[in-house]
């Protein structure tokens, strides 16, 4: 029986919804739409974009290349999901339903989609042959890759297929870091920018590539003299502005997001050893304290004597009775404690002194711990600013003649200690770049918590919970000077307030300064040893509602 067409919409967008758990993020731009919104293919294909997409990192591109990295991310996130659902598999199956109605478009999606699932690719991807760069992006291609104003005629960039190759089968190792995916495809993405324009027709395309010449010259451009060590800063200052979060950012080229291992050095692993010596008791009382609450909430309970549900075979004996009774079924409580996913998210600011961030160590380890023995998935990640004295983002605003509210001028350090999927032995070992001293750095606790937030969010739990470790207030000195002081704490109070609003369960843990001020659900404990037993009272509270006494019937 057909759906009428209103009906298959609510479908797809109650599906879209479920599937991304209420997850929300900027729609797909139309070019890299499937060309047909009408098959079931479609509608697994978008719910894998809210899912799994990243804004943040196709924010790192200027508008014209978003284009390209829109269509690349689509072919990564319906890999994701065709790994995890058999159905949306089946459904995503023929990436020619799928694809968006540009030829060249079409073409690039297909291949990475074979690509990502690790199959042989065509000799030949991309239709033949390749249009000029359209123009304008190639003067500006030009001016990148020379380094100096050009004059006369010169030689076009060339995009070679076997480059396209090796760029999607190095993207195949990414797929589940998209900030590292963006990494990898960043290059390509600039360069297929340059040579098609999605939005226009392949003769309109090579129109606009015939550029006007006078006297024999090319037309100066001006991102010809901007400095090559600051890539795409021009497009970043012109796009910065948040109009939502009133906030920006001078430039995010200086940005990191790594594992942990990534900073990880030896002498780390020995202050790891350290930490091992202290005195562990009472962390451990609080540990065993939580798992025996946890998995006391997740027991199963069982309503019995009902008139419908799942057959109770210790009752059919009742049907055989002289006065039989239809009330020979049970129904499975609601879980108390449902599935749930947890982010621990710790600052790691110079103000943070050793003691404390031994205690939070700690805490963590046991933390962590307890929660994988009651099936519950963990995330760590930790946050700070990347320089202190020696800062190239600072510079760069000053080399600008210092513009009037540039935003942060300052780089961030965001370290994944572990991830939802990784077990905790394999990664326990990271947290010896937590005890490691970080004297000057600063911490942009706004940032910080969107970046997390939006890892969380992807996680397919119901119940989902932050828990913040921090030390106080969001302060960078450069940033600080050049915007004033409350502009890092109103965006912390904005995006809190976007996370209070959302599915998220929120609290925070100031370690020696007051954070009431800034999170509704916010404890401040005085001593370190205070950190590991309000850490895991808040864990029980938060994963197991209060319990109502209900009355007998």
């Amino acid at each position: 029986m057909p759906v009428a067409p209103s009906k298959e919409q609510a479908l797809i967008e109650a599906w879209t919804r479920t599937y991304s758990s209420g997850r929300i993020t900027p729609s797909l731009s139309a070019s890299a739409l499937p060309a047909t919104l009408k098959d079931r293919g479609v509608a697994d294909a978008l719910a894998a974009w809210r899912r799994w997409h990243d804004p943040r990192q196709q924010n790192r591109f200027t508008r014209h290349e978003q284009h390209w990295y829109s269509l690349l991310d689509r072919a990564r996130v319906e890999t994701l999901a065709s790994q995890e659902l058999p159905g949306i598999a089946h459904n995503l199956a023929n990436p020619t339903a799928t694809a968006p109605a540009n030829k060249e478009m079409a073409a690039l999606y297909q291949a990475a989609r074979l690509a990502f699932q690790g199959l042989p690719l065509p000799d030949k991807i991309l239709p033949s042959p390749l249009a000029q760069p359209s123009k304008g992006l190639l003067k500006r291609a030009l001016g990148q890759l020379l380094g100096q104003q050009t004059r006369g005629p010169q030689p076009a960039p060339t995009f070679h297929e076997d480059q396209l190759h090796e760029v999607l089968q190095e993207a195949t190792y990414h797929l589940e870091d998209s900030s590292s995916f963006a990494e990898a495809v960043a290059q390509l993405v600039e360069q297929l920018a340059c040579f098609y324009d999605p939005g226009q027709t392949p003769h309109q395309q090579i129109e606009n590539s015939v550029e006007p010449e006078e006297n024999g010259e090319v037309e100066e451009d001006e991102s010809a003299h901007e400095d090559p060590t600051l890539p795409g800063l021009t497009e970043e200052l012109a796009d910065r502005d948040d109009q939502k979060q009133q906030y920006c950012v001078f430039s995010r080229a200086w940005d990191e997001t790594q594992p942990a291992s990534y900073w990880l050095q030896h002498t780390d692993t020995e202050a790891l050893k350290q930490l091992h010596q202290l005195d562990r008791r009472r962390v451990k009382q609080l540990a065993r304290r939580l798992q025996r609450r946890l998995l006391a909430a997740s027991q199963r309970q069982w309503l019995f004597d009902q008139e419908d549900g799942r057959l109770d075979n210790r009752r059919l004996a009742r049907l055989l009775d002289d006065k039989p009774t239809q009330r020979v079924f049970r129904v499975e409580k609601e879980a108390l404690m449902p599935e749930a996913c947890v982010t621990l998210l710790v600052d790691q600011s110079g103000s943070m002194n050793l003691k404390r961030r031994q205690i939070a160590a700690m805490a963590i380890e046991l933390a962590v711990h307890t929660l994988e023995n009651c099936k519950i998935r963990c995330e760590v990640l930790g946050f700070t600013t990347r320089y202190t004295a020696d800062n190239p983002v600072f510079r760069s605003w000053l080399q600008r003649g210092k513009p009037e509210q540039p935003g942060r001028l300052n780089a961030l350090q965001h370290i994944i200690y572990k991830t939802p999927e990784q077990p905790w032995r394999r990664t326990k070992h990271h947290l010896g770049l937590l005890l490691r001293s970080m004297p000057g750095h600063e911490n942009i606790d706004g940032e910080a918590l969107h970046w997390a937030a939006s890892r969380l969010s992807r996680q397919p739990q119901p119940r989902k919970i932050m828990i913040v470790i921090s030390d106080g207030a969001p302060y960078d000195k450069a940033t600080a000077q050049a915007n004033g002081r409350d502009f890092l704490e109103r965006h912390l109070r904005h995006i809190i307030s976007d996370i209070e609003k959302s599915p998220i369960s929120l609290a925070a843990i100031g370690t020696g300064q007051d954070v009431a001020r800034f999170y509704n659900n916010a404890i401040t404990v005085r001593t370190p040893d205070a950190v590991a037993e309000t850490l895991f009272e808040q864990l029980g509270d938060l994963l197991v509602p209060t319990q109502t006494n209900e009355g007998s019937s």
